[in-house]
């Protein structure tokens, strides 16, 4: 430390030198951001000190995947909600034909040029298929009275549907010749079992829970119901025996096909729907092994009772979750889906798996009570938000995608940092590998000098996730030369993946020396470090996977300087 004596003639000649923009630490003052509150020893006084009036940080920890649709899967259309703050962008096979899905990835690539040019930099946008899974649904309406409608309906231009009033009886046929065939008095289902499972007096749930059935009467090939709840139901809307469990295969026929097509469209994620058991998990994933093309990151989605019972199973196998709450909302009560929801993402959690929940937007902007589930998942610790914005226009998704950019930076930093942090490390088994061992110390570090961000350096991904699991409260910016590494990592909480993809120096330090400065120089575009503050650096001591051992705390200087380290404090 330099001397503070006030008499300068006998002040000794100062050994230190400070950076003109590095602050002295006594000079500091407390930032916004919720930080008063972050480190309280207990929970009454953490939520004491949270401040309505405090600002959120810039960078936003938790991701945002957004639903393709008709009206919002042209390139400049992905490109706006890309820059909207979107990480991630999904394509729901249960709609639309492949064609209309092998368009929307070449979209998706042009959206990706479209960002390189605009930026400068690759944005790893990650593209996930969801798969129809073992599910059950109606098929065509063409009840509209209007002949004009009618032809437009057949000939797929207007999308068909039927109203179903309440007290009127209803027809659900199973023979494939009906399929066309859907109006207010009769409509075919996708399962042709159907009348051996449903009894009298079970209730069916259409397009969950716009239209509830009542089962009165039970034939060879038609199940006639009493419409118990009026509304409109559309084309091939999801059809749920909420007393009844139907039998189902672990892959249909239709899934097999399109998770051959996913591995070759190179989607990153394939999210498994309706997941009853782990056995489902690895029989898709015994599937993308047969095609052996490239590696795919496997989401089990939980939207039945069913997958909440054998859900430590699933969890075992799975490489990440989602939770559907409106699926699961059929099978249980309303009021119970929060405890659903907090055990899930607690058990995940605790393994270190990413947990995305998914949220269904209803209008063209999240109305309080989406907001408020979007705010309580990121403090339950969920890693990514899922936005269903399939029916949304461009401007719409954008502007969904910005209010819920602001839902969740708010709540990131009203989240409780001490008890979180202490609980995930506590549950960690000892002895921890190395890798391990330097993301809990990384982390407890940024906590103690409040660093700006953490940046790493990986090539598998695996040093970014141990991060990742800790939940720290600064981005964690990680560096790989492996663009499908970098997209994985969009669904984990706090990362944001740069995939640098210059070839590397013959000297391997100063190549790292380079990737660090990338990464830094990252940082301050973006706005996540201002000159002065602490930025933790997490990285090997030599080239290779497995050997991330070294922890350093650096400041961010105005701009890209050449590293002085002579009778100076390290900065970037």
């Amino acid at each position: 430390m330099c001397s503070s004596d006030r008499n300068v003639a006998l002040k000794p000649k100062s050994l230190c030198k400070r950076m003109p923009w590095m602050m002295r630490l006594e000079d500091q003052l407390i930032p916004d951001n919720q930080l008063g509150a972050a480190y309280q020893k207990t929970r009454i006084d953490h939520e004491m000190l949270l401040n309505v009036n405090s600002d959120p940080k810039i960078a936003r920890l938790t991701g945002i995947m957004v639903t393709l649709g008709e009206k919002n899967s042209h390139p400049m259309g992905i490109t706006d909600i890309v820059l909207s703050g979107a990480d991630m962008v999904r394509m729901n096979m249960s709609h639309k034909e492949h064609t209309w899905h092998a368009v929307s990835v070449q979209s998706i690539r042009e959206a990706g040029n479209r960002i390189h040019r605009c930026r400068r930099e690759v944005f790893p946008l990650a593209v996930a298929m969801d798969l129809r899974g073992p599910e059950i649904r109606t098929g065509l309406f063409n009840g509209a009275e209007d002949s004009m409608v009618k032809i437009c309906i057949l000939l797929d231009i207007f999308e068909g549907y039927a109203e179903f009033k309440e007290g009127n009886f209803v027809k659900l046929l199973v023979e494939d010749n009906m399929k066309r065939t859907g109006c207010d008095k009769c409509f075919w289902v996708s399962y042709p079992d159907l009348p051996r499972f449903c009894k009298v007096g079970d209730k069916i749930y259409i397009d969950r829970g716009a239209v509830i059935l009542e089962t009165t009467c039970v034939v060879e090939c038609t199940v006639t119901c009493k419409v118990a709840k009026g509304g409109i139901v559309r084309n091939e809307k999801l059809v749920q025996l909420v007393d009844g469990i139907p039998e189902l295969p672990q892959v249909s026929g239709q899934d097999d096909a399109d998770i051959g097509l996913a591995l070759d469209f190179e989607c990153d994620l394939l999210i498994v729907s309706h997941v009853r058991n782990g056995q489902m998990i690895c029989a898709v994933k015994d599937r993308i092994k047969q095609i052996g093309t490239r590696p795919i990151c496997v989401v089990a989605k939980i939207s039945c009772n069913q997958g909440l019972e054998a859900f430590d199973d699933i969890l075992t196998v799975a490489d990440a979750i989602m939770i559907d709450r409106a699926g699961i909302e059929v099978d249980i009560r309303p009021e119970k889906v929060f405890l659903a929801q907090k055990c899930i993402i607690s058990k995940c959690n605790r393994v270190g798996k990413p947990v995305i929940v998914a949220v269904r937007i209803k209008g063209t902007e999240p109305s309080y009570t989406d907001m408020n589930d979007i705010s309580c998942a990121v403090l339950d610790g969920v890693d990514s938000i899922f936005l269903a914005t399939g029916a949304l226009s461009v401007d719409e998704t954008v502007k969904v995608v910005k209010n819920v950019d602001i839902a969740c930076r708010e709540a990131e930093c009203a989240r409780w940092q001490r008890q979180n942090f202490e609980e995930l490390s506590y549950k960690a088994l000892i002895p921890l590998d190395p890798t391990h061992s330097i993301a809990v110390a990384a982390i407890e570090t940024s906590m103690k000098c409040n660093a700006a961000a953490i940046i790493v350096t990986t090539t598998t991904g695996r040093s970014a996730m141990m991060l990742s699991i800790y939940r720290p409260r600064c981005p964690i910016i990680a560096i790989t030369r492996y663009g499908i590494v970098a997209r994985w990592l969009q669904v984990y909480f706090g990362v944001h993946p740069i995939h640098y993809r210059n070839p590397p120096y013959p000297d391997w330090s100063k190549d790292m020396d380079y990737r660090i400065q990338h990464a830094m120089n990252y940082s301050r575009s973006h706005k996540f470090v201002e000159v002065g503050n602490a930025v933790v650096i997490v990285s090997g001591w030599r080239q290779g996977s497995g050997f991330t051992n070294c922890i350093r705390i650096v400041y961010a200087s105005p701009g890209n300087i050449p590293n002085l380290s002579e009778d100076f404090e390290e900065s970037w």
